[in-house]
């Protein structure tokens, strides 16, 4: 490799980031249910739609069993499969569908991971308990100086939420995330410097806010989404380093005509500078930001903002027109003096159920530098 290189390497290389959030996108995805593979036929539809025609669908014992395989498609890992099964239930009349999942995924440059976990929502969803667990082992690209470094890292991750409505839309509670990773290069690194906090034992508690006024949780048209999270983490491996970190989001849903809506999601993050690499602020990781590359554009301090025109056609099919601009820097003071990333694209959805809204999802966008990306995955993007 060029002395080049090897020397923006070793002075880039505190200030690496955002890589463990790999895993809490891979171990998710792995225990989310595969809720169905439209290519397959309608079986799986069927079975959904069916129990919605139920006199009486409430109730663990109303739900509905899905198995099925789901493609995805993203910058970090490339195209690749996941497979699950999980367990779409409503407890009772007012809360949003519950779910319990478990899965696996590989994608085409040997990313793996397997999962399980799920979401219980009741008491007219002023009960919301969730809880995920997962391994992954994960190949992708870190940016270093602007240079993408092909790296492998492995990990075990846990996480732990339970919130409490004050009312049916309004919810406070709390979180904790374990995570147990190592970081090492893709390829043998030879003549490299060793990569920063190569192994790391984390333990993050959060402080979770929640205001939701959304007409549905898979796919809204009207209402409004308001999340934040205080955070305060421990690396375990050291007695005296402790971080801190702050996220806060906004989507806003406007209706248009019967079936039509326009979504606006507003995003902001800030973390201290002791921030281990993995949690720090990331444009496409923390705020689901399409048209870069999540590794790439990391800091201490993010902004970003994103509009889409969601178009209904037909009973199951959509189109999405989407925008976006954002980007992350040293603090919010000298977000001013950086220049803002912009991207824009296409996409369709199909939804996957008459009952549960959930789409597969496929999104084109192009960026500013006229690099287009392809994103395939379940559910929309915010």
């Amino acid at each position: 490799m060029p002395n080049t290189l090897k020397s923006m390497i070793c002075s880039g290389v505190r200030r690496l980031s955002g890589a463990a959030f790999v895993f809490a996108i891979l171990t998710t995805y792995a225990a989310q249910p595969a809720f169905a593979d439209p290519l397959s036929g309608d079986t799986l539809n069927t079975t959904l739609d069916n129990a919605a025609n139920d006199e009486n669908p409430l109730g663990f014992g109303q739900g509905s069993f899905v198995v099925a395989p789901v493609p995805f498609k993203n910058v970090l890992i490339g195209g690749g499969l996941v497979l699950g099964g999980g367990y779409l239930f409503n407890i009772d009349e007012g809360s949003d569908t519950s779910v319990i999942g478990i899965g696996g995924l590989r994608s085409e440059n040997g990313t793996n991971a397997f999962g399980l976990g799920g979401k219980l929502v009741f008491d007219q969803n002023r009960w919301q308990l969730s809880a995920s667990l997962g391994q992954a082992e994960g190949f992708y690209d870190l940016y270093v100086g602007g240079i993408p470094v092909p790296v492998r890292q492995t990990g075990d991750v846990f996480n732990l939420s339970v919130l409490r409505g004050v009312t049916s839309e309004l919810l406070f509670g709390a979180g904790v995330r374990y995570l147990d990773t190592t970081l090492g290069y893709g390829g043998s690194g030879g003549g490299l410097p060793p990569l920063p906090e190569s192994q790391l034992r984390v333990a993050l508690f959060n402080l979770l806010a929640k205001w939701d006024t959304r007409d549905d949780s898979f796919s809204a048209r009207s209402g409004n989404l308001l999340e934040g999270t205080l955070s305060y983490g421990e690396v375990l491996d050291s007695s005296t380093r402790t971080y801190q970190r702050a996220i806060v989001t906004y989507n806003h849903y406007l209706p248009v005509g019967a079936q039509n809506a326009v979504a606006l999601r507003l995003a902001a993050c800030t973390n201290s500078t002791s921030t281990p690499f993995f949690d720090k602020c990331s444009l496409g990781g923390t705020d689901a930001f399409r048209g870069f590359s999540p590794t790439e554009f990391l800091n201490d301090a993010l902004l970003s903002a994103q509009l889409e025109y969601r178009q209904q056609i037909g009973s199951r099919f959509g189109a999405v027109l989407f925008a976006g601009a954002g980007n992350t820097a040293a603090n919010f003071a000298d977000l001013g003096d950086t220049d803002f990333r912009y991207a824009g694209g296409l996409g369709l959805r199909f939804q996957l159920s008459k009952k549960f809204k959930a789409t597969l999802s496929l999104d084109a966008s192009i960026n500013d530098r006229d690099e287009d990306l392809l994103y395939i995955y379940v559910g929309q993007r915010f």
